[in-house]
């Protein structure tokens, strides 16, 4: 008898948990004073939503997403949520005092009104489930930002703060490079190996040197530390091209060098990343003695049928030699590099025909003076724009182009 009554007890807690998770998000109520109180006394943030009675997204978002027990289990665990109607009594204030304009509007906002991330529009479950997973982890930081950095600035480096700087820094999306270097200088070999510090050094590695690459490169054979590696190289190629930076540049192709698992591979790397370098810093000799390189060395004598059936390597390879020779025809005069780039675009023609790259062969053609054959090729582009379905203003363009060979 006593064990069918505590079955029945375990049957129906069953019953009322399930339950409650299948309500989703659970609204406190009250006025926003209290919630605000109430935050400060859990430690946890405010999750507040801001809807009116005529929005369409507002109500999708409380049958679809707010209702979900995915939802409901994460948000009623780690946040106060409140909903409001912004255009009555104190939701008007709110929406005043946060500046919004649309609907619905959500935040995650502390208990002193600082809002740690707005959300404007409909959010399918997916995405607002991210947010608060992201929102969730800053909320475990201890200090507000300005109370981290001037603990930071006054000396303060042990390992537990210094984590939970980078943490926050990395919600701000800050660069963390030489912070996570003095983090990993800190921290033992078992520290070092754990899940934890994985996951802070792949979320805020950057830089192409030091402590943290270093031990990237110890583990490059791994896919996800591999693309690591490369997603660094990449991000700090793009800042020595913004920056005209060659100095970071070089450091750029020496980190790959390291990446590489051939000579070969990396100088092929390393010279193409030269040429586009050149090109959007706008050094045109320099661009074009390496251009001219890059092309005769590794692409030129590239054998075509060996990849006629990957379309994916084709396009790779028919863009490198359309986008060099696109910039020829456009900031070169002399004669003999123009015939180059005809040589280089010829060969994008051979690896695919496609619209861009008959018009790129018709204007070099032209300004060598075939302007018969010029016109033919960019009556083709034209033709294969239309069966490429290209945009209304790339079908303007040739036209535009052919109307001027034409004249």
């Amino acid at each position: 008898m006593n064990k069918q009554i505590i079955y029945f007890f375990v049957i129906l807690l069953s019953i009322i948990t399930n339950d409650l998770f299948a309500q989703g998000i659970q609204w406190q109520t009250g006025n926003f004073e209290s919630i605000l109180n109430k935050a400060k006394v859990q430690k946890k943030l405010i999750y507040i939503d801001i809807y009116t009675t005529w929005c369409g997204p507002c109500k999708q978002m409380d049958a679809e997403v707010f209702a979900n027990a995915s939802v409901g289990k994460l948000f009623n665990e780690h946040f106060i949520n409140y909903k409001i109607d912004g255009e009555k009594g104190e939701g008007r204030d709110l929406v005043d005092y946060f500046e919004l304009d649309s609907y619905p509007t959500s935040m995650f906002i502390d208990g002193d009104w600082n809002v740690v991330m707005k959300l404007e529009g409909f959010r399918p479950t997916e995405r607002l489930l991210e947010s608060g997973e992201q929102v969730k982890e800053r909320g475990k930081i201890s200090g507000s930002d300005d109370e981290l950095e001037q603990a930071y600035s006054k000396g303060k480096r042990d390992v537990p703060f210094l984590y939970e700087y980078i943490k926050a820094r990395a919600f701000q999306k800050l660069d963390n490079g030489a912070l996570l270097d003095e983090y990993l200088s800190k921290i033992n070999i078992e520290q070092l190996k754990s899940e934890k510090t994985e996951k802070l050094i792949l979320e805020n590695a950057s830089l192409l040197r030091g402590r943290t690459f270093d031990y990237l490169m110890t583990r490059k054979s791994e896919l996800i530390f591999e693309r690591k590696i490369k997603g660094i190289i990449s991000q700090n190629l793009n800042k020595a091209v913004n920056q005209k930076n060659e100095k970071l540049l070089n450091e750029v192709l020496t980190a790959n060098g390291r990446l590489s698992k051939t000579f070969a591979e990396a100088n092929e790397w390393n010279t193409e990343a030269k040429m586009n370098y050149f090109m959007l810093t706008n050094q045109l000799e320099k661009f074009f003695v390496t251009a001219d390189f890059f092309m005769d060395t590794y692409i030129l004598k590239k054998n075509i049928s060996s990849f006629q059936n990957l379309p994916e390597l084709k396009d790779v390879y028919s863009q490198k030699l359309r986008k060099a020779s696109k910039f020829v025809v456009e900031r070169f005069k002399e004669r003999e590099k123009l015939e180059k780039a005809v040589a280089w675009i010829r060969k994008s023609l051979e690896i695919e025909e496609k619209s861009s790259n008959n018009e790129i062969y018709s204007r070099l053609l032209f300004t060598l003076g075939s302007k018969i054959e010029a016109i033919g090729l960019m009556d083709r582009a034209l033709e294969l724009a239309k069966k490429e379905k290209a945009d209304s203003d790339y079908l303007d363009l040739l036209n535009n182009e052919l109307a001027k060979m034409k004249r």
